[in-house]
């Protein structure tokens, strides 16, 4: 659990309302939970939850786009047949990179420490608000335009980079990503330092 609210604090999750100030009218209170796991590799995880399903439905999109598993085929396909190379990666806190528009607020427990009792407002796209995913396929998105990468036609989440005399590729599926390319790993680097809060 400590570990769950160091990262929450890392990427500046919630900011808080401290003593004499007050939470702004536009804001709804939402509970929350700690839900507990044990990973496949004995691991235990805990990750805090908003209780997004008590919320109102918003009126934009809530998803995050998959890549097609044709897609996917097709471009580990291209990769064999242009001698190149494939890198997967999981993004762990995924979602807290990115900014919520929703407006809601929690009452901080003890596991937030000094914070327990205290207001906090939700400005990081935690687990359980119902645009999260929306929000993070959108920042996922905005990054690997920067990297070059532009949606297929065919198929949005399998993006293609045009590298001059070959095409590189990235299929997405929330926060797996598949990089298939002559030097996957350069762009590793590159999501770390975009990634990292």
């Amino acid at each position: 659990m400590k570990k769950e609210i160091r990262e929450l604090d890392e990427f500046d999750t919630f900011q808080a309302i401290l003593e004499g100030k007050l939470v702004p009218e536009d804001y709804k209170r939402i509970p929350y939970m700690i839900v507990f796991d044990v990973k496949f590799d004995l691991r235990q995880k805990a990750r805090l939850v908003a209780e997004g399903h008590r919320t109102d439905a918003p009126p934009e999109d809530t998803y995050s786009g998959v890549v097609m598993i044709d897609s996917v085929r097709l471009a580990l396909f291209l990769g064999v047949l242009n001698d190149m190379q494939t890198c997967a990666v999981d993004i762990g806190c995924a979602y807290l990179n990115a900014r919520t528009k929703e407006k809601y607020f929690i009452k901080a427990g003890p596991e937030f420490g000094e914070l327990a009792g205290h207001y906090l407002l939700i400005v990081g796209s935690i687990y359980g608000l119902k645009t999260s995913s929306a929000r993070w396929h959108e920042f996922l998105s905005e990054t690997l335009y920067r990297m070059g990468f532009k949606p297929s036609k065919a198929d949005a989440d399998l993006r293609i980079k045009d590298c001059g005399d070959h095409y590189e590729y990235v299929a997405t599926y929330v926060d797996d990503l598949i990089f298939v390319g002559r030097d996957p790993m350069k762009y590793m680097d590159i999501l770390k330092k975009e990634l990292s809060p």
